[in-house]
């Protein structure tokens, strides 16, 4: 009898310790979830940076670029989106949308200038640049 009692005790102790590691186990479990959770909101704000800044290197590299040509070769005039900003903010997006594409393009006098500077970016290594010559740009009718 003596020995069926210890035996129900520490069944008993036995149950409650289970149930006790059980609960530790769940919260440990919502614990892991929480941090993945914090751990994925780190690497995409990581992320972000890092594309953030190879956009600013990206940009910074076309900005030298087109500052090299302005001394290589006098027809160059600028990029678009430095040569065209509206007096008025209000115009921006109206602007933005009717360039398009093109608001990141160099604007030069002639298309002969435009190959000059294509042949210049080649050799330099420097990337690929859209030119607008003004001796060839038709408006729409």
């Amino acid at each position: 009898a003596e020995s069926l009692d210890k035996t129900k005790t520490d069944l008993k102790t036995a149950d409650t310790e289970l149930r006790q590691i059980q609960k530790e186990a769940r919260e440990a479990e919502l614990k892991t979830r929480d941090i993945d959770t914090e751990i994925e909101k780190i690497n995409t704000t990581l992320r972000q940076a890092r594309d953030d800044r190879k956009k600013g290197k990206d940009e910074e590299r076309l900005l030298q670029a087109v500052a090299s040509l302005k001394r290589h070769f006098q027809g160059v005039q600028g990029r678009l989106v430095d040569l065209c900003r509206p007096t008025q903010k209000r115009f921006n997006l109206a602007v933005t949308v009717a360039a398009g594409k093109d608001m990141e393009a160099i604007v030069v006098d002639t298309k002969q200038t435009a190959k000059e500077c294509i042949t210049y970016l080649r050799e330099q290594r420097v990337g690929t640049a859209t030119f607008l010559p003004l001796d060839s740009l038709q408006t729409p009718n």
